[in-house]
C-alpha cells in the first residue's frame, strides 16, 4: 500500500514541480519580449493574448480596438500589431491619452481572444505589468 501511495504521490507532485521551471522561464521570456516591443516606442502597450498565431489575428482585434477614442490608428495600422512568435500584441495610444483598461481588454475579448497581461511603462520608465482576470 505505501508503495502505491508512493507511485501516486510522484505521480501528481513531480509533473507539477516540473512545470513550474517553464513557466517561469516563459513569463520571463515573455515580459523580456514586451520590454523589447516597448522599447523606444512611445504612447504603447503590449498585451501578452491567448490565441495569437497569424497576422490576420490582428485584423480582427484591430477592427474592435480601432473604435476606441484613444487609439492612435495614425501610428499603426488599426493602432494594433501583432507579434505572433511571442503571443503579444501592440496598441497605440494617442499621445497624452490614458489607457481605459476595461474598454481595450473588452474590444480584444470581442475580437475572440483572450487577453493575459497588459505590459506598459510607468511615468519613471520602469516596465509595469497588470495581470488580466478571466472573464
Amino acid at each position: 500500500m505505501k508503495f502505491i501511495l508512493s507511485i501516486f504521490g510522484l505521480c501528481v507532485v513531480v509533473p507539477s514541480l516540473l512545470l513550474a521551471e517553464p513557466l517561469d522561464k516563459a513569463l520571463v521570456k515573455e515580459r523580456a519580449n514586451a520590454e523589447a516591443r516597448l522599447s523606444g516606442s512611445t504612447n504603447q502597450v503590449v498585451f501578452a493574448v491567448d490565441g495569437l498565431c497569424c497576422k490576420s489575428c490582428g485584423i480582427g482585434i484591430g477592427n474592435k480596438v480601432c473604435k476606441l477614442e484613444f487609439i492612435d490608428t495614425s501610428v499603426l495600422p488599426k493602432g494594433v500589431e501583432v507579434h505572433r512568435k511571442e503571443a503579444l500584441l501592440s496598441v497605440a495610444v494617442k499621445n497624452n491619452e490614458a489607457v481605459n483598461l476595461a474598454s481595450l481588454v473588452s474590444a480584444i475579448r470581442k475580437a475572440g481572444y483572450e487577453p493575459v497581461r497588459l505590459y506598459e511603462r510607468s511615468d519613471d520608465g520602469a516596465l509595469t505589468s497588470t495581470d488580466i482576470p478571466k472573464e
